[in-house]
C-alpha cells in the first residue's frame, strides 16, 4: 500500500457516497415516521432492525468497499443483518411497553426504540467484529497475524472518531455562516438548520464523506494513531502508580470501607478498563514495547499484576451485593463485564511472567478475548442470558425462600425493570394464595402492575389516602373498575389509574349524569389542582371508555369543594352541538378565570 494515497479507486469513493445517500434517506424517513407516529416507527417489531441496521450496516459497507470482495462483503452483512434482527426482535419482545432509559414523555401514542444498553453494546460489537472480519480477509485465518489485527481495528477507530469530529466542525461553519447572515437580516441558513430534512441528511453524508476522505490518506490516519498512542502510552506510569498506591492502602485499611461506597464495583471495573487500554497503548502491536523507554516497559509489566487483583476485588464486591440483594439487571451486566476483566487479567499476567518478558502473549490473548466478548454480549442480549428473565427468576425465589418479606419485596423492580418477564411476574404474584401474606403480595402486586411510569429518582412510590366520591355517600357504578383489559383503547388514563387503583396519586370523583340519559358518568378530578380531568362514558354491557375531557373555570376553590361534596353540582344547558356531514364540531366557552386551588 502507498504511504500516502490509498488504493481505493475512484467506483468505490463513488459507491460509497451512493450509501451515504441511501442512509441519508433511511434514517430521514425513519425520524419523519417516529416524529409523526406513523408505520413502522408504531410497530416495534419493524422499526426497531429498521433503525438500527440503518445506524449501522451502512458504515460496515463504507468500512469494507475497497477491503472485500463484494461477494465476500454481501454475505457478511447478510450475517450482520440477521442477527441485528434477531437481537432487536428479542429487546422488543422483552420489553413491557416503556422506553426504558430513554426519559421519553410519557403517552398512550409514543414512539418506542431499541433499549439504550442495546444500542451502546451492539456498536462496540459491531467495531469490533467488523475490525476482526477485515483481519481475516486478508490472511484468511481467524487468529492471524497480530500486527494486522492492530492495524486495522485502530485504523477504523481513528476513522470513527475523526468522521464525528467532522461533523461537529461542518454544523458549527454552518452555525457560524448563520450568525453573519443573520446580521445581515438574513435567515435562511438558520430555517434550514432548523429543517430536518436538511440537517439529518447533511450529518449523515458528511460522516461517510469523512469515511471515505480518511481511508483515501492512510498515512495520515496511521500518524494520527501513532501519535495518540504515543501520548497514551506516558499516562501508563501515573495510572500503575496510582493503581499500586491504592491497593497497598487498602491491605494496610482493609476492605470493609471499600465495601461500604456501595458502588466499589464499577470503579474497580473502571479501573480495570484504563490499565487494558493503557498497557495496549504501549504494547501496540507488539513489536514497539521493545524499543520503548524502561519505565514503560515496567509500569505495562505491572500493569499486568495489577489487573487480576482490580478484577477478584470487582467480583467480589458484586459477590456481597449479590448476596444482600439478589440478581439484579444491571448487577447481570456488571458481573459479565468483571469476568470479561477476570480473564484479561489471568491473560495479561500470564504474559507478565513469561520468561522473555516482553507481553509477547498479549497478542493471542487480545484476539480471543475480542471473540469471547462478542459472544458473552451476544448471549446477554438473547433469551440464554437476558439480565431481565436471570434476574426476576432469582428475585422471585427469594421471596418464595423467603430472604426478603413481603413488604420489603422491590415490586416497582419487577415492573419497570424487568421487561415482560417481571410483568408476568407480577400478575402470577396477583394471583398468588400459598405464600405467607399471600394477601399482602397480591395487592402489593396489583399496585405495581397498574402503574404506567415511575418517578424519576423516586424509587418508593407512597401511596396516597383514597380517594373521595362526591356527592358524600355516592358509590361507584360496580362495571366502572372492572374494564376488562387495562390497555383497552379510551380506557383510564395514567393518572387516573394511579389514583383509583394503585392509589399513588390524588384525585376525587364525581358521579353525575352528564347527556340525561338516565345513567351516571364519572368524572374524575385531579386533586392537585383542580384545573380538571376526564369523563367516562358507559357505552354499554359494562365497557367504560373516556369520552371527554373536564374543564374548570373556579373563582373560590373551597366553596366549590364543598358544593361537590354535598351534591349541589348540576348540568347545566351550554352551546348547541353541530353535526354537519357525519361530524361533530364543539364549541367551547373562553375560560374567564381561572385559579389553581391547594391540594
Amino acid at each position: 500500500m502507498n504511504q500516502e494515497q490509498s488504493f481505493v479507486d475512484r467506483s468505490t469513493g463513488w459507491a460509497r457516497i451512493g450509501v451515504a445517500c441511501a442512509q441519508a434517506l433511511l434514517l430521514f424517513l425513519l425520524y419523519r415516521a417516529a416524529t409523526d407516529k406513523v408505520w413502522p416507527a408504531t410497530a416495534p417489531q419493524w422499526f426497531f432492525p429498521l433503525f438500527l441496521c440503518g445506524l449501522s450496516l451502512p458504515v460496515i459497507t463504507i468500512s469494507s468497499l475497497g477491503q472485500m470482495r463484494v461477494s465476500a462483503m454481501l454475505r457478511w452483512l447478510t450475517i450482520l443483518a440477521l442477527i441485528l434482527v434477531l437481537l432487536t426482535q428479542h429487546d422488543w419482545s422483552r420489553r413491557n411497553g416503556l422506553n426504558n432509559g430513554w426519559s421519553l414523555p410519557q403517552g398512550d401514542d409514543r414512539v418506542e426504540f431499541p433499549s439504550p444498553l442495546l444500542f451502546f453494546f451492539s456498536g462496540a460489537c459491531l467495531y469490533v467484529a467488523q475490525s476482526l472480519r477485515l483481519a481475516y480477509t486478508q490472511h484468511r485465518q481467524w487468529l492471524g497475524s497480530y500486527p494486522v489485527y492492530f492495524d486495522l481495528s485502530w485504523k477504523l477507530l481513528v476513522q470513527l472518531v475523526f468522521s464525528l469530529i467532522f461533523i461537529g466542525a461542518m454544523f458549527a461553519l454552518l452555525f457560524l455562516g448563520a450568525a453573519l447572515f443573520s446580521m445581515l437580516k438574513l435567515d435562511f441558513l438558520q430555517h434550514l438548520l432548523r429543517t430536518d430534512w436538511f440537517y439529518i441528511p447533511l450529518a449523515v453524508l458528511s460522516f461517510g464523506c469523512a469515511l471515505h476522505l480518511t481511508d483515501m490518506r492512510p498515512a495520515i490516519v496511521r500518524g494520527i494513531r501513532n501519535l495518540l498512542l504515543v501520548l497514551l502510552s506516558w499516562l501508563l506510569p501515573v495510572a500503575t502508580l496510582v493503581l499500586a498506591g491504592f491497593l497497598v492502602t487498602l491491605a494496610f485499611s482493609g476492605a470493609e470501607l471499600l465495601w461500604q461506597t456501595r458502588h466499589a464495583t464499577y470503579l474497580l471495573l473502571s479501573s480495570c478498563v484504563v490499565l487494558v487500554v493503557l498497557i495496549n497503548t504501549a504494547f501496540q502491536d507488539g513489536t514497539v514495547l521493545q524499543g520503548s523507554a524502561r519505565i514503560l516497559r515496567w509500569s505495562a509489566r505491572l500493569a499486568c499484576l495489577l489487573l487480576p487483583v482490580l478484577a477478584v476485588l470487582a467480583l467480589r464486591a458484586l459477590q456481597l451485593r449479590i448476596t444482600q440483594y439478589g440478581w439484579s439487571t444491571d448487577r447481570l451486566i456488571a458481573f459479565v463485564c468483571a469476568v470479561i476483566a477476570f480473564a484479561y487479567g489471568l491473560a495479561y499476567l500470564r504474559a507478565a511472567l513469561a520468561a522473555d518478558g516482553l507481553l509477547a502473549k498479549m497478542a493471542v490473548a487480545n484476539i480471543a478475548m475480542a471473540y469471547l466478548q462478542l459472544m458473552l454480549v451476544l448471549a446477554m442480549f438473547s433469551p440464554l442470558l437476558d439480565p431481565a428473565r436471570v434476574s426476576i427468576e432469582d428475585q422471585l425465589s427469594r421471596l418464595q425462600q423467603g430472604k426478603v418479606s413481603a413488604e420489603n419485596f422491590d415490586y416497582f423492580y419487577l415492573r419497570f425493570d424487568g421487561g415482560r418477564y417481571g410483568r408476568e411476574a407480577l400478575k402470577r404474584l396477583a394471583q398468588e394464595k400459598s405464600l405467607p401474606q399471600a394477601a399482602l403480595i397480591r395487592e402489593k402486586a396489583a399496585q405495581a402492575l397498574s402503574l404506567t411510569h415511575q418517578v424519576p429518582g423516586n424509587q418508593e412510590v407512597k401511596e396516597m389516602p383514597p380517594f373521595e366520591i362526591w356527592p358524600q355517600g355516592g358509590r361507584l357504578p360496580e362495571s366502572f373498575l372492572q374494564q376488562p383489559g387495562q390497555k383497552a383503547p379510551n380506557w383510564l388514563t395514567a393518572n387516573d389509574a394511579e389514583c383509583l387503583i394503585a392509589k399513588t396519586h390524588a384525585c376525587d370523583v364525581l358521579v353525575q349524569d352528564m347527556n340525561h340519559d338516565g345513567k351516571p358518568e364519572v368524572l374524575v378530578l385531579d386533586r392537585n389542582n383542580y384545573f380538571g380531568g376526564a369523563m367516562y362514558v358507559d357505552v354499554g354491557a359494562g365497557v367504560w371508555q373516556r369520552q371527554g375531557h373536564v374543564d374548570i373555570q373556579v373563582d373560590d376553590c373551597s366553596k366549590m369543594k364543598d358544593a361537590l361534596r354535598t351534591g349541589q353540582a348540576k348540568v347545566v344547558t351550554g352551546w348547541d352541538m353541530l353535526e354537519v356531514a357525519g361530524s361533530r364540531l364543539t364549541v367551547m366557552p373562553d375560560v374567564v378565570k381561572r385559579q389553581r386551588c391547594p391540594p
